[in-house]
């Protein structure tokens, strides 16, 4: 039994496949359809000019200034998963060097941050933009008891929808004024 196997096995192979019309003719030879290339493909049209005039509406920029990595990226991720286009800085030199380079709409920073402190950097920005909202997240409690140079304040931990809703109101303020 194993011997007819083994020739049904080989006549397989020599043989071509069978045409499903019963039709065996193989002396004519097989046709190729043509394959289309890259440089054969149709090409897209040109943008219209008014399609290129017409430019999507800009996110916000808001400018995140946090020395603790953690909380500098949770804060980055969620402001864009809420729509901001977000640009961040680890400590205050460098947030204000971004402020005249970046031009956020609002800055998010922290209070206490080696170096410049939150004080000091916000006494700067004013100076530079006093009409761009600043809103601190901290857990320091003298941001919450004095007046300090700042639009908002908020405790950590941050509850994020209230961070998005204080961010919106701040940038609406700003749009009216």
């Amino acid at each position: 039994m194993t011997e007819v196997v083994r020739q049904r096995r080989q006549s397989d192979r020599r043989s071509p496949p069978s045409d499903p019309t019963g039709s065996q003719d193989t002396s004519a030879p097989r046709r190729r359809l043509p394959v289309q290339t890259r440089a054969d493909s149709p090409r897209r049209a040109a943008p219209s000019r008014r399609s290129e005039q017409r430019k999507a509406p800009s996110r916000p920029r808001i400018l995140v200034i946090e020395d603790d990595t953690y909380a500098r990226e949770a804060l980055t991720l969620l402001l864009d998963y809420y729509g901001y286009d977000v640009v961040a800085a680890s400590n205050g030199t460098d947030g204000l060097a971004l402020v005249t380079d970046a031009g956020p709409d609002l800055v998010v920073t922290d209070w206490r941050m080696p170096g410049l402190s939150g004080r000091a950097l916000c006494v700067a920005l004013r100076e530079r933009r006093d009409m761009m909202p600043i809103v601190v997240v901290t857990s320091a409690d003298e941001v919450f008891n004095s007046d300090q140079p700042v639009n908002a304040r908020l405790r950590k931990p941050i509850d994020p929808p209230l961070l998005n809703r204080v961010i919106i109101d701040e940038l609406r303020a700003q749009r009216q004024t």
